[in-house]
């Protein structure tokens, strides 16, 4: 599929880019502010921070730079993307688990932070996040398979005859 093609494709993985941007900024704004802060430096509650950096590293960084791949592989190679159907199955599961990702590690963190608050620790704060983190993992190897996919779509694109 040639660049022409495949452009309107893009416009989803820039909006969403601009909306998980948009996500990582006010979330680290909001984590700047003192009492909030002094919460993530409770145990589990940085859980919160991670999910920051998630979000802004999936989220909008990927997906604007998956954007800039899919757009300049034909351009620079003269080559087609090769299972063009597969953009589609790319960006909409790697949305939806790094969003998914970041709003479970928020509420692990909240719960964990606020269970040490309470004077829990180990095990039993443990026993309240793990739910929510095992998700989380599950997640992220959902995210790692598409990762692939994605290098070896664009990989094969590269390695393809061109049109």
């Amino acid at each position: 599929m040639q660049a022409e093609a495949i452009n309107p494709r893009l416009v989803k993985f820039i909006w969403a880019a601009a909306i998980f941007f948009a996500w990582s900024c006010i979330q680290g704004a909001i984590q700047g502010m003192e009492p909030v802060h002094e919460f993530l430096q409770l145990g589990p509650a940085g859980i919160i921070g991670a999910a920051h950096v998630h979000v802004s590293c999936l989220g909008w960084t990927s997906l604007a730079l998956f954007a800039a791949i899919y757009y300049l592989v034909p351009i620079l190679s003269g080559k087609s993307i090769a299972a063009p159907r597969l953009i589609e199955w790319i960006f909409w599961i790697w949305v939806i688990a790094t969003a998914v990702t970041g709003v479970l590690m928020i509420i692990a963190g909240v719960i964990g932070g606020s269970a040490v608050a309470a004077g829990m620790a180990g095990p039993q704060v443990g026993a309240l996040i793990t739910p929510y983190m095992m998700i989380v993992g599950i997640l992220g190897m959902v995210g790692a398979v598409v990762a692939i996919m994605f290098v070896v779509q664009i990989l094969v694109s590269l390695a393809r005859s061109a049109k």
